[in-house]
């Protein structure tokens, strides 16, 4: 198969041919003839840490015009900056043990099926045509302009909203005696427990048959592959989640929310889904035998055999 030259490398001061501030961008890469993408932004800042990623390998936003990956230092991570001194050799390996999302897997001699099935191949390139068209939805959702309303709050009276907030908060504190207490944030070593933070920790493979997780904080948490049978999931907030290969057999997953969750040949045999938000989420493959979906909505998600569902989806795939 012939290819087009390389496009000439653009000023690295050039901007970037579409709008936005960067934080949903979605980028192809480029090593010689091998194309892969496209791929969030931080993702890119951590295929650099873990090496995958060299600062000459070239990026693109369109697969037509590309950049060199030092010509884009807004992708860089700061822990590849002064990685020449002793200090900054110790803080890039750190980053490194921190971003290998392997790590885990590598430490059971005897891992899940679902686990040596994730193994088998190249997972990083190409993905799949569902995987892809799942994230170029949610980049374009997250790329939308703001709404008109938006700019009168940043407009010329912008004290009119900020002392409305400020007595409302003082209206809160003197009527109802509300403690303001600081979020400690997610504790990725902290046991099952109902309404646990485990937002962005990595659990994948995880034996968590018949734990009580209700109303559970677990945005963007990666499941892959993790045994939940019986689970109790009610209420509980899976926005993002990676659930990849995730058996969860019977499990009560009742107006829980799983925008745009990855649920890629899941098992979700007579699982309980009833008024969970599956919007925008990836069913792909998943085995929905038996499971219970009324009042589900399904908005654009991607059914089972591929397909977009209506946006108006509810209990069933229209």
């Amino acid at each position: 198969m012939a290819h087009d030259p390389p496009n000439p490398s653009p000023d690295p001061n050039d901007p970037l041919p579409e709008p936005g501030d960067g934080r949903h961008e979605l980028w192809f890469t480029r090593r010689g003839e091998h194309i892969c993408g496209p791929y969030p932004q931080r993702s890119i800042g951590r295929f650099l840490i873990l090496g995958r990623l060299c600062p000459d390998d070239e990026v693109s936003r369109d697969g037509e015009t590309w950049w060199r990956i030092d010509q884009r230092p807004h992708l860089i991570p700061e822990e590849l900056q002064n990685a020449h001194t002793p200090e900054g050799r110790e803080r890039l390996e750190q980053a490194r043990l921190r971003e290998d999302e392997r790590r885990r897997e590598r430490r059971h001699d005897d891992p899940p099926p679902e686990i040596r099935d994730r193994r088998k191949g190249d997972r990083r390139c190409p993905e799949s045509p569902e995987t892809l068209s799942h994230r170029q939805q949610w980049a374009e959702i997250l790329e939308q302009p703001p709404p008109p309303w938006s700019g009168w709050i940043r407009g010329p009276r912008p004290w009119i909203v900020g002392g409305s907030a400020v007595a409302l908060a003082l209206a809160l504190l003197i009527g109802f005696g509300i403690t303001l207490e600081r979020d400690p944030g997610p504790d990725c070593a902290a046991a099952p427990a109902p309404g646990i933070n485990w937002n962005y920790c990595d659990r994948a493979g995880a034996d968590l048959r018949g734990v009580d997780l209700t109303g559970a904080s677990l945005h963007n948490t990666r499941l892959a592959g993790a045994r939940l049978h019986g689970a109790r999931l009610t209420d509980a907030d899976l926005r993002f989640a990676d659930l990849t290969l995730t058996s969860l057999e019977g499990a009560d997953l009742a107006g829980a929310n799983l925008t745009g969750a990855d649920l890629i040949r899941a098992h979700l045999v007579d699982a309980n889904l009833e008024d969970a938000n599956l919007a925008h989420a990836n069913l792909t493959g998943a085995d929905l035998a038996g499971a219970r979906l009324d009042g589900a909505r399904l908005g654009r998600s991607i059914w089972t055999d591929g397909r977009i569902c209506a946006r108006d989806s509810v209990g069933t795939c229209d």
